[in-house]
């Protein structure tokens, strides 16, 4: 099932997202607050739809993804990995989630909300390689420094698990940081 109505306009102020619970987050936010940029802005996350639907879309958009994923698995989750990519001039260093029960349920969960919001499809279509999930921990000048991050975060990291039983609808309004609006709760049974 698809949304049924006229064309969603969207909203680069609105999200849907994987977020850590905030007791898992400390040391994600002890690295995001040196070097993300985006450090009030964002909760720590991992983008699934961006830009989302604008907020008085939300409670329509709602019902129907919360029917939809109500059978879907929660699922494993654990960040053990840094990484980077290369995006414009800088180097985003990220950390790589891992879900060893079933490798693809991130792509799957992000492939599924796509397919019942045509047209939201950016973070598919970013790279030739698809969507990539991850989470932002800071961006940096040159390849260098991105390399010697990495490094010294990789050796300070205490791997994070944590059960993705739900995903989270999030908006901001004006300049504020972004708030959890709706919660869409993912089957249990795992």
């Amino acid at each position: 099932m698809q949304i049924q109505q006229e064309p969603l306009s969207k909203d680069f102020k609105s999200a849907i997202v994987i977020s850590p619970p905030i007791e898992l987050s400390i040391q994600i936010q002890q690295f995001r607050k040196q070097y993300d940029k985006a450090f009030v802005r964002w909760m720590p996350h991992i983008n699934l739809i961006f830009p989302f639907v604008k907020i008085n879309d939300f409670n329509s958009v709602y019902e129907l993804l919360r029917k939809e994923f109500a059978d879907f698995p929660a699922f494993k989750l654990v960040f053990k990995e840094v990484s980077f990519f290369q995006h414009g001039n800088n180097y985003v260093v990220w950390l790589k989630p891992e879900t060893p029960e079933d490798p693809t349920i991130i792509n799957r969960l992000q492939a599924k909300l796509e397919s019942l919001l045509p047209g939201f499809n950016e973070l598919s279509n970013k790279s030739p390689a698809g969507f990539q999930p991850h989470l932002t921990l800071g961006q940096f000048n040159g390849k260098k420094e991105a390399e010697q991050k990495i490094a010294s975060i990789q050796s300070e990291l205490e791997p994070i698990e944590f059960e993705v039983s739900e995903i989270f609808m999030i908006n901001r309004n004006g300049d504020v940081p972004f708030s959890i609006e709706n919660t869409i709760r993912l089957s249990r049974n795992i």
